[in-house]
């Protein structure tokens, strides 16, 4: 009997269910290990489906919300969603398998893969969604998982705010999604149909439509004003970090528009002012990625950048290069951040620059990967970054938005200035400590486990840093300069060489046959072949490797851990601090009092109807 991948692949929503019930109701004893079966699945099937052993299909189920336009349960599988769903399932088993290793002693692991099954799946129904109410199921999903797993270590101080932010940030895109499904005409709602006529010509139409969905990406995907609460997620374990930043949440908003490009393409003022909105984005995250001295919030604020780029490549009316760049920061920004895992995980929880350095002769697998992540992610020549990242500059520059485009090729110097301040603040200069600098020194990220021996597990958890740390199971090893690290296991390390590999490599299902662009063309529409490098394109990698080259410099002769910029740097201190108020103020809706949440969303949906019935 032949499997086909047809009528199976619609329903990959479904395959993290049984590993959620096995692990949850603690059927299978090791926590986690049930799970795992279901994203395999995902990716075989994902994988299958996209060498051709699966046809595009839909599932239909009508009549199952009858009171928004249109109610159908409506699945769709093509080549866009076979990529993504590959793309998810990929970078699922990496995390699934680092995590194991990095959550092994921790008390509530169990918990962490339940919520980690329901997120992956939420993230499946939303990419094989065929309308906008099942799209907008899997998008709510989405962000109240994030809530749980951003919040999961919950004795922490700040978690929960963390936790909050991301909730109060992805409820302007919930509202507006939801918007749009409520205000497009009776019959309408199938995401490649919402550019026909009848579709547009409901309240507000084409320009409101667009809108509307512009705002719901950008919530899910940290821009503009809405970036607020992707780095305060760095508060969550690092493989759920990897996760949101590589393969999903991020990924949804990128995914929504290049969806619907057909819809922005008829509002030349939408994508003109998606270009921006992307462009603004990557150069303010890359500054402030500059700033930080978390090695984490530095990888968080790096993600914000590149999806800027991602927004570009939309605006320019490029959606391949921007799904393209998606695959690309999929393989090297996960990479990135587990790589982050076992560096943090090696020095005990440590996450602060600072505490860090001189670690590549104690981590030489870590310092390859991170190496290999950062070079793709400037995009250094025939890496996987440097292809999709020509691929938008070339829509730029092609749809005649000069200035835009250039300002993008100045931002890879930024790039490369602020990933390889990162990789040789961690792996090669000297630990601040040893430079004899003692002003200013940050705390400790965790207090001696001695000071804590009469706590509850989950509390000295949450004190102490992720268990998985190992140093219950193995001795510490001493360094040269008398400090201590612990060496990561093979759980930890295997999952980064798959990831290597692709960011390497992934650029090359594009280059030079064009083969992605073809399994993506009945969704995305035609993309320009590309050559190896165009001359924008090579400038951009040059000044990506200036930056890190220049970065190497200023670390090692400074000899100490970068701190964060000083004070007075005009624009960057007023945005930064501006960004800070705007994102207290407005996670200061969710005050915990109930009441006031069913008011508003009483009058919220008195608000819809009223709009639907006008429409």
């Amino acid at each position: 009997m032949t499997l086909n991948f047809t009528d199976v692949l619609p329903w990959a929503f479904l395959f993290t269910l049984p590993g959620l019930l096995l692990g949850s109701t603690g059927i299978i004893r090791k926590a986690g290990v049930g799970s795992i079966p279901g994203v395999l699945a995902l990716l075989g099937c994902a994988v299958a489906w996209l060498l051709g052993y699966g046809q595009p299909a839909t599932v239909e189920l009508g009549g199952w919300l009858p009171f928004v336009p249109d109610g159908r349960f409506f699945l769709r599988v093509d080549g866009l969603t076979a990529f993504m769903l590959a793309i998810l399932g990929l970078i699922s088993v990496c995390v699934y398998v680092y995590s194991l290793g990095y959550l092994a002693d921790d008390p509530g692991i169990r918990r962490f893969f339940a919520f980690l099954d329901v997120f992956v799946g939420a993230m499946a129904l939303l990419v094989t969604a065929g309308n906008l109410a099942v799209l907008l199921i899997g998008w709510t999903g989405v962000g109240m998982t994030s809530y749980f797993l951003i919040s999961f270590w919950r004795n922490r101080p700040r978690t929960l705010n963390a936790g909050l932010q991301a909730i109060a940030a992805n409820a302007v895109g919930d509202g507006a999604l939801i918007l749009a499904a409520v205000l497009v005409p009776t019959g309408c709602g199938d995401l490649l149909t919402l550019q026909s006529a009848a579709c547009t010509a409901g309240f507000g139409g084409v320009p409101l439509l667009a809108a509307l969905l512009i705002v719901a990406a950008s919530a899910k995907s940290a821009q503009g004003p809405l970036y607020f609460w992707l780095p305060s997620a760095m508060a969550g374990p690092t493989p759920i970090s990897a996760l949101i930043h590589a393969a999903t949440m991020v990924a949804a908003g990128v995914y929504l528009l290049a969806r619907t490009h057909g819809l922005l393409a008829l509002s030349p003022d939408a994508l003109y002012a998606t270009a921006i909105l992307g462009v603004a984005t990557a150069l303010f995250g890359a500054v402030m990625a500059i700033r930080q001295s978390n090695l984490k919030k530095g990888l968080a604020y790096s993600t914000v950048s590149q999806l800027g780029y991602m927004f570009a490549g939309i605006g320019f009316g490029a959606p391949f290069a921007a799904i393209f760049h998606l695959g690309s920061q999929a393989f090297f920004k996960a990479l990135l951040f587990l790589t982050a895992g076992v560096v943090i995980h090696a020095v005990a929880g440590e996450e602060e620059l600072e505490g860090m350095g001189r670690l590549a002769r104690a981590l030489p697998a870590a310092t390859a990967s991170f190496l290999i992540g950062s070079v793709s992610l400037f995009g250094l020549p025939l890496t996987a970054g440097a292809f999709s990242k020509d691929a938008i500059l070339d829509g730029g520059f092609r749809s005649a938005n000069d200035a835009l485009a250039w300002c993008l090729v100045g931002g890879v110097f930024l790039s490369g200035l602020y990933i390889g301040r990162l990789f040789f603040a961690t792996f090669y200069a000297a630990p601040r400590a040893e430079a004899g600098q003692t002003e200013n020194v940050t705390e400790p990220a965790h207090e001696p486990v001695a000071a804590h021996e009469d706590l509850h597990p989950a509390e000295k958890e949450a004190l102490l840093g992720p268990p998985g740390a190992g140093a219950e199971h193995e001795p510490p090893v001493a360094l040269p300069d008398g400090r201590h690290i612990h060496r990561p296991s093979g759980l930890l390390t295997w999952p980064l060489l798959p990831l290597a590999i692709g960011a390497l490599l992934f650029g090359y299902a594009q280059f030079p046959m064009g083969g992605l662009a073809q399994v993506l063309a009945p969704a995305l529409g035609p993309a320009e072949t590309l050559g190896l490098a165009s001359g924008p394109g090579l400038l951009a990698a040059l000044l990506g490797l200036a930056g890190f080259v220049v970065a190497g410099v200023w670390q090692l002769r400074r000899q100490a851990a970068i701190r964060p910029l000083p004070e007075g740097y005009g624009w960057v201190d007023w945005a930064s601090g501006a960004s800070v108020r705007f994102a207290g103020a407005f996670a200061g809706i969710q005050n915990g009092r109930a009441g006031r949440y069913v008011l508003a969303t009483v009058l919220g949906f008195a608000a819809i109807l009223l709009a639907g019935l006008k429409g």
